[in-house]
């Protein structure tokens, strides 16, 4: 061996330690992932517990590349409360049973919500959770066609159970349609890549119903929602869910919480935005 051979084999050491250290630093970008171990100790006060669930999944490839919770606590069959968007809006605007700039009027009558009683398109709908919308659109679709489509996108038990205007909202409301955390994150990926059975249009007009925020390259898109996950009321689901788009990354998640206090889905956002710019998932505003 030559006298300058140990010195190289130290330099090299040193340079591979040094790659591995830069590995686990946040934020470094969606090539060099992001820091699981901060994402586990920063969920922990959040929004932790043992019936909370975060999967994060691979677009590209389909790997699940984090998840937070028990596989049973991930695989539960949970309500889709108002998640169930976006199906709805999928199967509504492919099948023409609406269009995305088509005000429909409302019937006067009172709503849970001040905020629902205006006539409405399918944007100011989505905004506010307008259930009286969602429900008509519902209607219009049928029980048939869902479970066709539902069927087709492997979404919850592939059809409608329950009352017909409501059976996505848990068994409160009558609603026998349940699905897993895991499930609402492979619908989104299908969903990014262009794999379910709806019209290129209509998933484009869903998914620029979800932008929420573009920081750094990176674009969020995301929906949320809470409803009882037992007929008595005692407990909630709540949800939030989306996707991280950026140039070198391109990832889905879907968070559910089961507790006796729900979180509205604004609050769970609230509080997981910081998160994921701390774990180097989204970059800073």
């Amino acid at each position: 061996m030559s006298p300058r051979a140990p010195r190289t084999l130290l330099l090299l050491a040193v340079a591979a330690l040094a790659a591995a250290a830069c590995d686990k630093l946040p934020g470094r970008g969606a090539k060099l992932g992001f820091d699981k171990e901060r994402l586990e100790a920063a969920l922990d006060p959040s929004v932790g517990g043992p019936d909370t669930c975060m999967v994060i999944e691979d677009v590209k490839t389909g790997a699940e590349v984090y998840r937070y919770g028990a596989q049973s606590v991930c695989n539960r069959p949970l309500a889709p409360c108002a998640t169930f968007q976006i199906p709805l809006a999928l199967i509504g605007l492919s099948d023409a049973k609406l269009r995305p700039d088509e005000t429909w009027t409302w019937d006067g009558k009172v709503q849970p919500y001040k905020a629902w009683e205006h006539d409405t398109d399918l944007k100011g709908a989505w905004r506010s959770g307008s259930g009286w919308f969602f429900r008509r659109l519902a209607l219009a679709i049928g029980p048939d066609r869902f479970k066709q489509q539902l069927s087709a996108f492997g979404y919850g038990q592939g059809g409608p159970v329950g009352r017909p205007e409501s059976f996505w909202q848990g068994p409160a409301a009558g609603g026998g349609l349940f699905l897993s955390t895991r499930n609402q994150a492979d619908v989104l990926r299908k969903l990014a890549r262009s794999e379910l059975p709806v019209k290129p249009e209509a998933a484009a007009a869903v998914q620029g119903l979800m932008a929420d925020t573009v920081r750094g390259g990176v674009a969020l898109s995301s929906l949320g929602g809470s409803c009882p996950s037992i007929a008595d009321d005692s407990h909630s689901v709540s949800w939030w869910l989306g996707r991280l788009q950026g140039p070198d990354s391109d990832r889905v998640f879907a968070l559910s919480i089961e507790s006796q206090n729900p979180l509205p889905g604004s609050e769970i956002r609230s509080r997981i935005l910081p998160i994921f710019t701390n774990v180097g998932l989204l970059p800073a505003a």
